[in-house]
């Protein structure tokens, strides 16, 4: 197999997190912490394009000065509302409320079995991504993960290549035999910025979305017996099967 690394980004691809599951706990932290915002569904979909939480929080409460001044809305009551917001989320992924997308666990483990590197690269908090990955496929996996790249361990974030760049560096790999899943433009970009390549699977946010540089771009991963992939586009004929596997991105190299 050509392929050596699989890296995943979290939120719209391990699970539909950002409107069921982020936007659901910002709410539920600024309501506890007495702050008169409601993110609807819609409002978010502007947010959402914002990388990183403290980003999209700071981002919002500068957009209405009137209302959140910012003496009083400043950094330290963001990196309270995001931690609070972490505990919240954490807690709905140990419940089972973010259920995982389709074909995830079964890549996931195809690629375990291969031998191939696996990482995470998200701005989601590592104990998010740990708790989604912990319940949703099994603690077993977190040992297969090779690293979690999470939050702030890189200045620039996506769409700037970095996060990626630094898994790359950190372990030797080859981008061109690296296939990154993402579900959004701005991860689109940073992993072809990092010379890797990259599907596409898109989630609630993101069917609008130019990704006409993607490798592949499919509505999920699929699975036989399950919710079945539709390929929208692919630089190379796969099989039509309702599903994607490891070997079908390691024929695109």
């Amino acid at each position: 197999m050509n392929i050596q690394a699989l890296l995943f980004d979290c939120d719209g691809v391990l699970a539909e997190t950002e409107r069921d599951g982020h936007r659901v706990a910002y709410n539920r932290a600024m309501r506890e912490l007495g702050i008169a915002a409601e993110w609807s569904e819609e409002e978010y979909a502007e947010l959402v394009l914002i990388a990183g939480g403290k980003e999209r929080l700071k981002y919002y409460f500068n957009k209405y000065p009137s209302q959140f001044p910012s003496e009083k809305y400043n950094s330290d009551l963001i990196q309270g509302i995001y931690l609070k917001k972490t505990d919240i989320f954490k807690a709905m992924a140990n419940s089972g409320a973010l259920p995982p997308r389709s074909g995830i666990a079964r890549i996931i483990r195809e690629a375990h079995e291969n031998g191939l590197y696996l990482f995470v690269c998200s701005t989601s908090h590592q104990e998010s991504v740990k708790a989604l990955l912990s319940h949703n496929y099994g603690k077993e996996c977190l040992d297969w993960f090779t690293k979690l790249y999470c939050g702030d361990v890189v200045t620039k974030k996506k769409p700037a290549p970095d996060i990626y760049l630094l898994a790359k560096d950190e372990f030797k790999l080859e981008g061109s035999r690296c296939f990154v899943i993402e579900d959004s433009r701005n991860g689109l970009l940073a992993a072809l910025g990092a010379g890797m390549h990259c599907i596409i699977t898109q989630s609630f946010y993101t069917v609008e979305e130019d990704f006409s540089e993607a490798d592949i771009t499919a509505t999920c991963l699929g699975d036989s017996g399950g919710e079945y992939s539709r390929i929208l586009k692919s630089s190379r004929p796969i099989p039509a099967r309702g599903y994607i596997t490891l070997s079908d991105l390691d024929s695109l190299l």
